[in-house]
């Protein structure tokens, strides 16, 4: 939903829930062969959201691409509201770029929201990448950007419950460290050797995680509710791990 789109909304009920989704691709030079099957699955996603009457309706998506920099490619709003456009290979694999700019879209979309008349629950990341980061200053950047601590009140105070999906050549060190908040947070690593079978499976996660989470909203008890991969996907998954020197 484009910023006149969201100011144009005036069916709002006080107080109903939305829940932001943002889904943060990895369009690395190393993407370049796997491409088709990432756009298919993001559409797939859409698909399966927007089949969903009731999880279109309190789940709101983001799709957000990195390499080199960071941009947002179709602004949070519900799917059946919007296209998804084709995502497009760039350049290197800078994490630290992605934290930025998700850290201020969230913000963004949150004060708008609430501006509306919106009641915004946490925001969950769901971030892809097939690769370890370029910039040594990533878990740096991620803390300053998305971390927060309760007992202090300082950092990021709306921060999202990232979900970081690694394929390919991503170490599962950096996807542990990703994995946050430590109460909820859960990482993902894909062993399959084809990459279209990996970004399936974990599409698949991603979906199933969306629309349980969206489902809940009836019970007035909304949650986010990671999902586990399916058997025989190949996908391994765990816990976050974290440094308690960067909280």
């Amino acid at each position: 939903m484009n910023d006149e789109r969201m100011s144009e909304r005036k069916d709002v009920e006080e107080g109903q829930i939305v829940m932001p989704f943002y889904l943060i691709c990895d369009v690395s030079y190393s993407m370049t062969n796997d491409m088709p099957a990432l756009n298919d699955g993001v559409k797939r996603l859409r698909r399966a959201i927007v089949a969903e009457s009731v999880v279109d309706d309190v789940a709101q998506i983001c799709v957000m691409t990195f390499s080199n920099d960071a941009k947002v490619v179709v602004p949070l709003s519900q799917m059946s509201e919007t296209a998804i456009p084709e995502l497009a290979v760039e350049g290197g694999t800078n994490y630290g770029s992605a934290f930025r700019e998700l850290a201020r879209v969230i913000e963004d979309d949150r004060a708008k929201l609430k501006a509306q008349g919106y009641r915004v629950f946490r925001p969950c990341a769901f971030f892809l990448t097939d690769g370890e980061p370029l910039d040594r200053d990533w878990y740096q950047t991620f803390s300053s950007a998305l971390h927060y601590s309760p007992k202090t009140g300082a950092g990021m105070k709306a921060h999202p419950i990232f979900v970081p999906f690694g394929f390919r050549d991503a170490p599962e060190d950096v996807l542990r460290k990703l994995a946050y908040p430590p109460e909820k947070g859960k990482w993902y690593q894909a062993r399959t050797s084809g990459v279209e079978e990996a970004l399936k499976g974990i599409l698949d996660v991603i979906m199933k995680t969306v629309i349980t989470s969206g489902m809940s909203a009836q019970t007035n008890k909304p949650a986010v509710t990671q999902q586990d991969p399916a058997p025989g996907s190949g996908i391994t998954h765990g816990d976050a791990e974290y440094d308690p020197e960067w909280i």
